[in-house]
Order: C-alpha cells, then sequence, then structure tokens
C-alpha cells in the first residue's frame, strides 16, 4: 500500500514514480470459484488506498418478501440475477409524495454520528498513514429510482414533479449529513456513486441533469473540500457528455472509465491533468476473453493515454471482475499492474 502522501500526490497532479493502483475488485460469484487463488493474490498484492465503511441504522420493516428477494438498509427490495451478476429492484415502495413524507418520517434510515461512522474512524486510524476513502454508495440519484421505481421517477425528472423535487431535497440533505460525519471521523476522501449512464449515452439528458443534478453535486464536492477531503465518484456507462461538469464542480476523481461504453482516447485528449481518472482497464471483454499479452497491452495503453507518472491516474478494472472471468487474466491484470506502474 502506497503512503496517504503518495496517494495525495497523484490526486494533486504532481510526478509519481509509482502509478496507484486498485488490484481487487471482484464480483462474489467469481470470489465464490476462486476463494484459494484470491487469497494467493492478496497474500502478494494489496491495494494502494484502503475502503473505509459507514454504516446507515435501517428503520425500514421487512416487507413479505418471493423467492430470491431481500431489502437494504432503506427498505429497497431487489431480486439478485440468478444467472448475472448484482441485483435489480423489483418493486416501488414509495408511490406518491403523501407516501415519500411517511417514509421520511417512519423507514427512511437515519445517520447517528456514534454508529454510522464508527468503522470509518477505526479504518482510517487502523490503516495509519495510509488514504482511506469512505463510501456512500447508490448515494442520490439511483437512491431515488430504487425508492419509486425508474419509470416513474424518468416521468417526474421530464415533469419536474413535486415527488421528484421534494426528494431530490431530501435525499441532498441526507448526503450532505453523511459527508459531513464522513469528514469528522478522519477519512481522506469521500466516494459517492451514481451510475448516470447507458452502454451509449446519459440516462437523462445533459441540460436536464445539470438543471436538477449538477447544483446538487457541486455542494457535495464543495462540502467535501472544506472538511479537508478529496471528493470521488463512481458512474457506470457512457458519462462523456458531463465530464466537463465535473471538472468545472471540482470532482477530484471519476471512477471507473468503462472503455465498452467511453472513448477513452478522446477523454484523456480533452481532460487528461484537469482531475484524476480512475480505472478503465476493460472487464467486458478483454479480462474475460483476452490473452496475458492483450491485458498487459490494455494496461500500457493506459498508463500512457493518461500520461499516469505525471499524477491523476491510477489503475483499477472498470468495474467488479465478472464471473466468467478465466482465474489466469485477474492473476494478468494484478502482475501487469505490479510491473508497468513502475517508472
Amino acid at each position: 500500500m502506497l503512503s496517504k502522501a503518495q496517494v495525495k500526490a497523484c490526486l494533486a497532479g504532481e510526478p509519481t514514480p509509482v502509478v496507484p493502483a486498485r488490484f481487487f475488485w471482484f464480483d462474489g460469484k467469481f470470489l465464490d470459484k476462486h476463494r484459494a487463488e484470491v487469497d494467493r493474490m492478496q497474500a502478494r498484492w494489496e491495494d494502494d488506498f484502503a475502503h473505509v465503511r459507514s454504516s446507515l441504522t435501517k428503520r425500514a420493516a421487512e416487507p413479505e418478501l418471493e423467492e430470491g428477494e431481500f431489502t437494504d438498509d432503506w427498505g429497497c427490495r431487489f431480486k439478485a440475477s440468478p444467472d448475472g451478476v448484482g441485483a435489480h429492484p423489483t418493486l416501488p415502495i414509495v408511490t406518491g409524495l403523501d407516501e415519500w413524507h411517511r417514509y421520511v418520517d417512519e423507514s427512511m434510515p437515519t445517520i447517528p454520528a456514534e454508529t454510522f461512522t464508527a468503522d470509518v474512524a477505526a479504518g482510517a486510524a487502523d490503516h495509519g498513514d495510509a488514504y482511506a476513502v469512505a463510501e456512500l454508495w447508490r448515494t442520490f440519484y439511483e437512491r431515488m429510482y430504487m425508492i419509486i421505481g425508474f419509470e416513474q421517477l424518468m416521468m417526474e425528472i421530464a415533469e419536474c414533479g413535486e415527488l421528484f423535487l421534494t426528494m431530490l431535497d431530501d435525499l441532498k440533505t441526507f448526503t450532505i449529513r453523511g459527508v459531513e460525519l464522513i469528514g469528522q471521523a478522519g477519512a481522506d476522501g469521500i466516494f459517492l456513486a451514481d451510475d448516470w449512464g447507458t452502454q451509449h449515452r446519459l440516462q437523462i439528458s445533459p441540460a436536464m441533469w445539470r438543471k436538477h443534478f449538477r447544483p446538487a453535486y457541486a455542494e457535495m464536492i464543495d462540502i467535501a473540500h472544506s472538511l479537508g477531503m478529496d471528493c470521488w465518484l463512481h458512474s457506470c456507462g457512457n458519462v462523456t457528455e458531463i465530464v466537463g461538469d465535473w471538472v468545472d464542480i471540482g470532482l477530484d476523481v471519476l471512477t471507473h472509465l468503462q472503455p465498452a461504453a467511453m472513448d477513452l482516447p478522446a477523454i484523456a485528449r480533452e481532460y487528461r491533468g484537469q482531475m484524476t481518472f480512475f480505472g478503465g482497464v476493460d472487464v467486458q471483454y478483454n479480462i474475460v476473453r483476452g490473452t496475458r499479452e492483450s491485458i498487459r497491452d490494455e494496461v500500457r495503453g493506459l498508463i500512457d493515454m493518461f500520461d499516469a507518472h505525471s499524477g491523476r491516474y491510477m489503475l483499477s478494472p472498470a468495474n467488479s471482475i465478472m464471473p466468467e472471468t478465466p482465474v489466469e487474466n485477474a492473476w494478468h491484470m494484478c502482475e501487469a499492474f505490479d510491473e508497468l506502474r513502475r517508472k
């Protein structure tokens, strides 16, 4: 693991002899298939920064669930994908404004300071001189459609509906409180996550994103900075249309750069050095079907493309390593990270 100073130098755009890397982001089904091999990898390498987690306090009552369904801390209902990875929301838990107000009063999770950041403070202390970034996963936009359903959210945004505008304000306030507590707990960075892209474009128009969501993210980023934290944001898919907006509002790190959805050379040409880019190693095709040589070529290409030794680029897979990935290709990726990131 690199020192905190080395990671912060990279984020500041200072020359670095070793490009920081996240080696390990494996889907649970991959781990189940290859636990012994992953243990061997983790005995040899480690990520260059520490992930620490906050803990919400659940209030929502457990509904009667169908087989394969589960709920999260927000009471949102999901069903695991039997033949794929991850899970998808099933039924909305809120359908109107009055229900939203009752949900906020009775079922929305709480973030009491004594429990919400206990693991953040302990993790930051345990990792000593390492850089610690704390996660607020499914931060804001994604949480909306998990609560009311994707189709209803799209209609609400299009019509500037009262339910949407009320949720926007309430969830922004909730998230900002989480950012403040994480900053007070001693984290070096806050990791937000909202998947904004499809495989081809944004899920809503850039104009609507700028009208409704950019100001909220700008406020979150400013508060993180006021507490001495860097702000990271994960967003899958093609988010090219708003990369410039993230630069403008001061985002420090954009993760994880999905190469099958984005033109990474074009992104690098236009925005390299203006904020830190993180990721880009293709988990959809190359890691699944490629060879040792093709994986090394991709890693080397990303380092060159983003002029990584000048700072503001960090190596990582573009998403979790899929279950169908040959375990030897996960080894090839880690070996390429270790060997090629050194100047």
